[in-house]
């Protein structure tokens, strides 16, 4: 067994509450087993399918959806204004991509989810599977997106490289993850207090996934893969509570406007090296003169 982002096989078991990871000691990813994955990929999917709040993630969001469109359409040439939304659930911010004149598609792994965005799209360009079965023409996309995606896919290495064939030279990738190096502090930070938080109603603050990416690990990824341009900075937060973590009103608001501005000061102030938001937006791309895949 390997790390899939730097292919170091000096790997750590590092157990987090009732679940065993391994840690990569070269680049920092966080990682389950085969066997894990494939439990957690199951219960993942069931979860989107029939427990998800889609339209109170959806609104939650809309602000980074808005920053993200704003972002794309002044860096890329209206000419190619193409878009693929992997993991585009029911379609929400590619409803909003459309709404600023981009050609819109989508891959979504949820049948039930694919559904609802060809109907909110009113189109046939959402594919349902996963990406390398939709058979994209190489060179084709101006923007690939894969929003808190690549932390559940089957292999983000391959996920990637098909990412990268389909992308036109000079399209640009991006990536939304959460921050290991966040959640990990949370972990241990919240542990003494667990008892307190069940009797005011706190579900736990941290979030691991099948793959858990630091800065380091995803840039690495993106780098032995062919990207350039690696552009990593502290997400904008989503707005709100959707999932209900807290019962006291107004409390995730208060404590995400303080991490919001206590990362970006930490950001700044090391001159844009110490990435410790709770998620990471990362921005690549596809070189101009397409060299070959490392």
């Amino acid at each position: 067994m390997h790390c899939v982002c730097c292919l170091s096989d000096n790997l750590k078991c590092q157990p987090l509450g009732f679940e065993d990871f391994f840690s990569c000691q070269s680049c920092g990813l966080l990682f389950q087993s085969r066997d894990k994955r494939a439990a957690t990929k199951s219960s993942i999917v069931g979860h989107y399918q029939n427990d998800d709040p889609r339209s109170r993630v959806a609104s939650s969001k809309f602000f980074f959806f808005k920053y993200v469109m704003d972002y794309l359409s002044t860096s890329i040439d209206k000419k190619n204004w193409s878009i693929l939304d992997i993991g585009c659930g029911s379609g929400y911010f590619l409803e909003l991509a459309n709404k600023f004149g981009w050609q819109v598609y989508g891959a979504e792994l949820t049948n039930t989810l694919a559904n609802e965005a060809k109907q909110r799209l009113a189109t046939e360009n959402v594919f349902h599977g996963r990406l390398k079965e939709a058979r994209y023409p190489d060179d084709f996309f101006g923007a690939i997106t894969l929003w808190d995606v690549l932390l559940m896919v089957d292999d983000p290495s391959r996920e990637l490289k098909e990412c990268y064939r389909i992308l036109r030279n000079g399209g640009i990738l991006g990536i939304r993850v959460r921050n290991v190096l966040f959640q990990k502090f949370v972990y241990y930070a919240y542990l003494p207090f667990k008892a307190i938080g069940r009797k005011l109603g706190i579900k736990y603050p941290s979030v691991f996934h099948p793959y858990c990416f630091n800065s380091k690990s995803i840039d690495t990824l993106l780098s032995r893969l062919g990207f350039t341009n690696i552009q990593i900075t502290n997400s904008p937060l989503t707005i709100g509570d959707p999932y209900g973590h807290v019962t006291i009103t107004g409390l995730v608001k208060i404590l995400k406007h303080l991490t919001n501005l206590f990362s970006k000061a930490i950001f700044g102030l090391s001159r844009k090296k110490w990435i410790i938001g709770p998620s990471l937006l990362i921005w690549a791309e596809k070189p101009e003169k397409e060299d070959t895949l490392r």
